[in-house]
């Protein structure tokens, strides 16, 4: 049994088998074809002596009951033509013999063979003339087909010896063939289990065909094993590397829920999963359920103020589960991003909102003429222009935003004198601050201080920070403008003795929407954008921005920008 499991006793059976079965076919289908090829040969020919016979009976066209005297009929043999029936030529025995199995089997078809004539085999073929007489005229001719069959068996006896033959030479060349093939196929063998032990000694190739071929590709294949082990370990090390540098935490849990992996950040926040027994339980529940469903989950865990996304991922191979790969990511900053975006979004169609109502309320009042007196008219006329200018305003900071955190708003810093833009402001804020009987002073050492700052932007934050003093004072108060070189830098102050701010506002007054006032009654607040786009300003100048606020006594913003800083 081991012989006939080897490669090369089953490649010659496969051939021996292919061999015999294509030249057995192959001989029959031959022997067929010679015996139709015989047989219509022979039907042929008794075709002609029947179209030759029937020429000379019509060629006479007298025939009676009497018997035929034409010499060409009477030396035909293996020929019958019956009148009425009867022969009119001499009957011999097989002449008799075939007359009468035609009438005792009613044989009707022009061609027939019968095989058990006087153990011999005979094809007939037969023609009705009585067609052209009025008399019923058949013509029988018959030929004997045991030559014919002697051939067929001769031939037969040839092929199947010929075949035998080429059986014989099949065997013993394929035999020979595949033992010259497989031997070194053997010695290959024998290096594969060499090589799995690793001994990458390389085979000589003796020969410049597939063999040969095949022998080269299995010495580059010894030294390409040689090479991809040195280049796992190398991989290996490098993955070492690049686990231990990533942002994500990689940890790799067996089926029984033990680390065995872990890189340096995904140490750090499993000891913090692990600090919280609660924490702990759950995410070991979601790691030992992976492993019995073996499929992909992502969630979200929130831990002390930390977000983190973590991804689990069964290591299945075939239906085996070796333990599952858990990726954690911080996304606490996206968190933080997506909720400020929400906030963003709600907080603008509320301010929008406020504004449209009061306008469409206000200009349907006065188109329906609900509204007549003049004054009434004024005032509300009033009350649009100042909501429009409320949602321009908004509009014109929300546009500020976005160009700064896009970085399109650049900055153009250059060499100002800051008393000079101070004196403009001042100017400019004297009659409102007049109108609202409030005290205004600028408290400047110099009169003149020159360094690099956006004219522009330094313009803005003064007006806004002056604008929100205005806003939250009342008559009688007092707003001060100071400023300070202090050698390495500037400092600008704005002081009011307005109604301050409570302790609770304070860390979150630069925030963008925040609001003190949270009635929003009109004309006391703004859109909450202002002191965020202050402190973004301030920021990209390398400066700072303080607030100091007692509720009841007043609010201080100091602004210090350096003298040398860089371009954000």
């Amino acid at each position: 049994m081991k012989s006939l499991n080897s490669l090369v006793s089953k490649l010659w059976l496969t051939i021996i088998l292919m061999v015999t079965a294509v030249l057995i076919i192959s001989t029959l289908v031959l022997i067929f074809f010679f015996r139709s090829y015989v047989f219509n040969s022979t039907e042929t020919i008794l075709e002609e002596d029947i179209e030759r016979v029937e020429e000379i009976l019509l060629t006479k066209h007298d025939i009676g009951s009497s018997e035929i005297s034409n010499p060409n009929l009477l030396i035909e043999d293996n020929l019958i033509i019956l009148y009425d029936d009867e022969s009119v030529l001499p009957l011999s025995a097989m002449d008799e013999e075939i007359y009468n199995r035609i009438n005792i089997e009613g044989l009707t078809e022009s061609t027939f063979i019968l095989d058990d004539l006087y153990d011999s085999m005979y094809m007939i073929k037969t023609s009705n003339l009585t067609r052209y007489f009025d008399e019923d005229i058949k013509i029988i001719k018959y030929r004997d087909l045991d030559a014919v069959n002697q051939s067929i068996s001769a031939i037969t006896m040839i092929m199947f010896i010929t075949t035998g033959i080429l059986i014989i030479g099949t065997t013993i060349f394929a035999f020979l063939l595949l033992n010259r093939i497989t031997q070194p196929l053997t010695k290959l063998k024998t290096a594969a289990y060499n090589t799995s032990q690793g001994k990458y000694k390389p085979l000589k190739v003796r020969s410049r065909d597939e063999i040969g071929e095949l022998t080269l590709a299995f010495n580059k294949m010894n030294q390409d094993i040689k090479n991809n082990i040195e280049t796992v370990l190398h991989e290996k090390n490098l993955r070492e590397e690049i686990f231990s540098s990533m942002e994500e935490g990689v940890l790799y849990f067996d089926t029984e829920g033990e680390l065995i992996y872990s890189n340096a950040k995904g140490n750090s926040i499993y000891q913090t999963l692990t600090s919280n027994k609660h924490e702990k339980e759950l995410f070991m529940d979601s790691v030992l359920n992976i492993v019995e469903t073996k499929d992909s989950q992502i969630e979200r865990l929130n831990i002390t103020n930390k977000h983190y996304q973590v991804s689990y991922t069964a290591v299945v191979s075939g239906n085996i589960t070796y333990g599952v790969i858990v990726l954690i990511r911080d996304v606490t900053e996206i968190v933080k991003t997506e909720t400020m975006r929400s906030d963003f979004i709600a907080n603008v169609s509320h301010e929008l909102k406020t504004p449209m109502v009061m306008l469409s309320g206000y200009s349907e009042a006065i188109l329906d003429e609900i509204v007549t007196e003049p004054d009434e008219v004024k005032e509300m006329i009033k009350i649009i222009k100042d909501e429009s200018d409320r949602m321009n305003k908004l509009v014109n900071e929300l546009i500020t935003i976005a160009r700064m955190d896009s970085g399109a708003d650049l900055m153009n810093i250059s060499n100002n004198d800051l008393m000079v833009l101070i004196n403009d402001i001042s100017f400019k804020f004297k009659h409102e601050m007049n109108d609202k009987e409030i005290t205004f002073k600028v408290d400047a050492e110099k009169d003149s201080v020159i360094f690099d700052f956006d004219y522009g932007k330094i313009e803005q934050v003064i007006n806004n920070l002056l604008d929100n003093a205005i806003r939250y004072t009342e008559p009688d108060d007092k707003i001060t403008l100071k400023v300070r070189d202090v050698g390495e830098g500037i400092i600008i102050s704005v002081e009011d003795t307005g109604i301050g701010l409570k302790e609770e506002h304070l860390n979150r007054i630069f925030d963008r929407f925040y609001k003190v006032d949270e009635s929003r009654t009109r004309g006391k607040h703004g859109t909450g954008l202002g002191l965020y786009i202050v402190s973004s300003i301030i920021k990209r100048h390398g400066g700072t921005i303080d607030l100091k606020s007692e509720y009841g006594v007043g609010t201080v913003f100091e602004i210090t920008l350096p003298k040398n800083h860089s371009m954000e």
